[in-house]
């Protein structure tokens, strides 16, 4: 009971204020948007979708050509929405200002995806890692991760450990390269801790914010493998469908 005041109170002098026009109605206080913006970012349920990866297909065909015409190194790809331009500006906002209500509404769905991976006896999780030029600091991870409410979830529901075993040694970003400058770039971006080589856990769930050609998560899922992983399923907020 005094739990429950103290929330009221929290939510009277701090309201949870819309992520997107700032408004303050119901729907903020408990998603993080309003209704007219909730209503706004909606996107439509795909019938079909490719097993591994997850995107939107045309028929009951089991596999998508992406990931029937490459090696792919992920076991199988959770998104919790298709990402639109709404979407998209909202995950911009969650990396750039680090807005946590915008972290609830892109976190919606997130039970029932764990849920599905609960089943899957997983061993840890990881969160794709960032280059940091400041190596004082945590050289691995950026010092507000996007995915850290991916986690803050995985680790209450699935009660598994938070491991680091890759390092990005590229500082390039991948935004802003096309599909197979991507690809290239990716194989190159990454590498393994000398003290997790050969060391790896069995089955790993790999946290990242948004799924968009794979590269990068293929190639980080190459060198899990390569290093004595068997499986990785990967959970994003967003994906790409186009």
């Amino acid at each position: 009971m005094r739990f429950l005041y103290f929330l009221r109170l929290l939510d009277f002098f701090f309201p949870l204020l819309c992520g997107i026009c700032g408004r303050e109605d119901f729907f903020s206080l408990k998603i993080g948007l309003c209704k007219r913006c909730n209503y706004a970012a909606r996107t439509s349920k795909q019938l079909y979708r490719c097993n591994v990866c997850s995107s939107p297909l045309p028929d009951a065909e089991k596999v998508c050509e992406f990931c029937d015409s490459r090696n792919v190194f992920f076991t199988k790809v959770f998104s919790l929405r298709d990402r639109t331009d709404l979407l998209g500006e909202l995950l911009n906002k969650l990396k750039s200002n680090n807005e946590y209500p915008v972290s609830i509404f892109l976190s919606l769905g997130i039970r029932k995806a764990l849920r599905e991976l609960k089943t899957l006896d997983l061993d840890a999780c990881i969160l794709l890692p960032s280059y940091s030029k400041n190596k004082i600091f945590n050289p691995d991870l950026r010092p507000f991760s996007p995915s850290g409410r991916l986690y803050e979830e995985t680790r209450r529901i699935l009660k598994i450990p938070l491991i680091d075993p890759l390092i990005k040694t590229s500082p390039e970003r991948q935004a802003g390269k096309n599909f197979s400058e991507r690809f290239f770039h990716a194989y190159s971006a990454w590498g393994i801790k000398s003290n997790w080589k050969d060391r790896c856990p069995s089955k790993i769930l790999l946290l990242d914010d948004v799924f968009t050609t794979g590269a990068s998560v293929n190639e980080a899922c190459r060198i899990l493998k390569k290093n004595g992983t068997k499986s990785v399923y990967v959970l994003t907020y967003l994906r790409v469908s186009d």
